[in-house]
């Protein structure tokens, strides 16, 4: 059977009452017969999805105010939309860079 990937928006009024059914549901009540347990050896080769293919892995996003300097947020800008992803992305990358040669983090120290 084919994964059906819709958005909330995409859902039939079917759907949408069969998941505030589930949502009510504790998890008891839940039929579980379908699916077999785990083994304990199925459990220690057990690699999470991220791991496998970074594309499944999707970080929580935080909203938080941050202050750039002006050049360096018109230049991200300047390159249209989706320049907030992009920035991130940098950051990352330096995370990805640095995590591998510090312990921790550069400290920067604007008041002295």
């Amino acid at each position: 059977m084919p994964i059906v990937r819709k958005t909330v928006n995409e859902l039939s009024p079917a759907d949408e009452e069969r998941l505030k059914t589930l949502a009510n549901m504790g998890d008891n009540e839940i039929d579980t017969s379908d699916m077999p347990p785990l083994s304990a050896e199925k459990l220690a080769r057990f690699v999470p999805a991220k791991l496998l293919n970074r594309s499944l892995y999707r970080p929580v996003k935080v909203p938080v105010k941050i202050n750039y300097d002006a050049d360096v947020l018109e230049w991200f800008r300047s390159f249209g939309k989706g320049y907030q992803t992009r920035m991130n992305a940098a950051l990352r990358e330096y995370m990805s860079v640095h995590s591998l040669r510090e312990p921790k983090p550069p400290r920067y120290n604007s008041k002295k």
